[in-house]
């Protein structure tokens, strides 16, 4: 569970077809830009798992076992009125566990998980949404609105080594 302070939803009444060019333009430079930290962050997490996997079979080791999991934290822009410098101003959080992950379904993957593909006349229908995206606006209980008041994203991808030892019956 993620103990970290967020900024108050709004925007529930505003569909996405209420959204303006200009707001679907915002939305659409988003996507690439999580389209793209998502293939940034699968190098980064196949050479780590390759490293992880590595210390697992090495015999000389004490390590176990592993976990990495990914936690990508969305905060409000500065310039929102809701931003406060005494606080962590975060929009939403998603987690990925990546120890398990093929890179061939979800994460990274390079499938479009745009809920909309199939929806005539809708305003992204045709659009190219990477699994981060699909995160935000499916399972992130945000609004569109909230989407637009992102202003930074902070990725964490913690690796924890483990060690067991039976001390006995």
């Amino acid at each position: 569970m993620t103990n970290k302070v967020t900024v108050t939803p709004i925007g529930f009444d505003v569909g996405v077809n209420d959204l303006t060019a200009p707001q679907l333009q915002v939305l659409a430079k988003l996507n690439k830009t999580l389209a793209t930290l998502e293939q940034n962050i699968k190098k980064e997490a196949l050479t780590l798992l390759a490293e992880c996997n590595r210390k697992l079979e090495d015999k000389q080791t004490i390590i176990d076992d592993y976990e990495v999991e990914l936690e990508i934290c969305f905060y409000l822009k500065e310039s929102d009125p809701a931003f406060d410098e005494d606080r962590d101003n975060i929009v939403a959080v998603l987690t990925e566990g990546i120890k398990f992950n093929n890179f061939k379904t979800h994460f990274a993957a390079g499938n479009n998980h745009n809920l909309f593909e199939h929806r005539e006349g809708h305003p992204m229908n045709g659009e190219f949404h990477c699994w981060l995206y699909h995160g935000l606006y499916d399972d992130s209980c945000i609004s569109w609105v909230d989407i637009l008041r992102i202003g930074d994203i902070w990725v964490d991808m913690d690796c924890r080594l483990q060690h067991f030892i039976h001390i006995g019956d």
